[in-house]
């Protein structure tokens, strides 16, 4: 199973399909950089050796420099899923600096792979599922730019969904004016979190139509290696997450968030990060699937 721990409740956007419970969570709500440490060193001799940092957005998390230091020192390799913004401006409210702007050579150095969500050729299309006032279009090439000056691995994601379905082509040919992404994974909306199950109706697509963007994709990209194609089937039991309370999870696609009061219905909780008995529960299921089965 991929690690992917939730550093933070805030983001730059809000994505109508987002996967995170971050939103839900009691305000303010974040683990202490200490305790995700502790963890993932103990993670580390157990045998894992990658950890993807999500949320919310981690850029917008105070200490993030500290965190990814921290754990790059214990050996791993980094991925950050991130909208970016940071990178290339402070981030204002009521003309108040709340997040200041983040040197983007030294997330270049410190982290393996920055994932930047690009889902439209069109600012327009875009914002069908990531919502926000500015130029997002705009924003994520500029960012990709800064970021490849630094040398960065570079992984755009993009969420394919009954808004962006006739927009293959563009988007393929825009990746191809991207030529230095060093990957493009392009994700079957899949309905994980309150707001992807809320809004499944809004974004579902069917795998044959997803198999139509997949060729319609293919029939222009320059670079077929590049790309990754993940159904919703592939990804299942695939991703361990670990919630800004420390709740480590798999998400469930079958139930319908708005009918149930159970939060089992819709994730399976195994432990939480902040309990060291849970600890090699919790590394079981990720080791299990990592060694095809075997412990």
């Amino acid at each position: 199973m991929h690690l992917n721990i939730f550093v933070s409740q805030k983001c730059f956007v809000y994505c109508k399909g987002c996967y995170s419970f971050s939103r839900v969570e009691k305000n303010g709500q974040s683990l202490d950089t200490d305790e995700i440490v502790k963890f993932l060193k103990y993670a580390y001799k157990k045998g894992i050796k990658k950890v993807t940092f999500c949320g919310g957005d981690p850029l917008t998390r105070k200490d993030i420099m500290v965190l990814l230091k921290k754990v790059k020192k214990i050996g791993y390799s980094i991925t950050l899923d991130t909208v970016g913004t940071a990178l290339i401006k402070n981030i204002e409210k009521n003309k108040q600096i709340i997040i200041k702007k983040i040197d983007a050579s030294q997330i270049a150095n410190l982290v393996d792979v920055i994932g930047i969500p690009i889902d439209g050729s069109t600012d327009k299309i875009f914002k069908l599922f990531r919502n926000t006032n500015s130029n997002l279009l705009k924003e994520q090439i500029e960012i990709c730019n800064l970021l490849h000056n630094y040398d960065a691995n570079i992984c755009i994601n993009t969420v394919v969904h009954k808004g962006n379905l006739d927009d293959a082509i563009d988007l393929g040919t825009l990746m191809n004016s991207m030529d230095y992404i060093n990957k493009w994974q392009i994700f079957q909306f899949e309905p994980a979190g309150k707001y992807g199950l809320i809004n499944k109706s809004m974004f579902e697509i069917t795998d044959e139509e997803f198999n139509d963007y997949k060729l319609k994709v293919l029939s222009v990209l320059n670079n077929p290696a590049k790309v990754q194609f993940k159904k919703c089937e592939m990804r299942k039991n695939l991703y361990m997450m670990v919630d800004n309370s420390g709740n480590a999870w798999i998400p469930s696609y079958s139930a319908s968030f708005e009918n149930s009061n159970k939060k089992s219905d819709y994730r399976q909780i195994v432990g939480n990060i902040t309990n060291t008995k849970d600890w090699d529960k919790i590394l079981f299921y990720c080791l299990e699937k990592q060694n095809g089965g075997k412990k």
